[in-house]
């Protein structure tokens, strides 16, 4: 996906995440943090949100629970690093 132009659009047309988004960047960010911090009450949504998308201005819910769904993780789920190598790659 490097340098791809790519853009995730919802079915009013609107976009999701921000063109040419990087999902594999995401998805080591998303491991590196959870190697290394022990997190109890936060989603995995919650963490996208904020670890992830919180500059790109596409931090809301719907944008974080699409992104969740690429890593292959639920946004409710906890986000542990249990959670995250048990996950299910779509």
């Amino acid at each position: 996906m490097m340098n791809q132009e790519i853009e995730y659009i919802d079915k009013n047309g609107r976009r999701i995440l921000p063109k040419g988004f990087d999902v594999k960047k995401a998805e080591r960010i998303m491991g590196n943090f959870l190697n290394f911090h022990s997190l109890r009450h936060t989603t995995f949504s919650e963490v996208v949100s904020s670890l992830i998308l919180f500059n790109t201005g596409y931090d809301g819910g719907t944008s974080s629970n699409y992104l969740c769904n690429l890593l292959g993780v639920d946004g409710g789920d906890p986000a542990t690093l249990k959670n995250w190598k048990a996950r299910v790659k779509p």
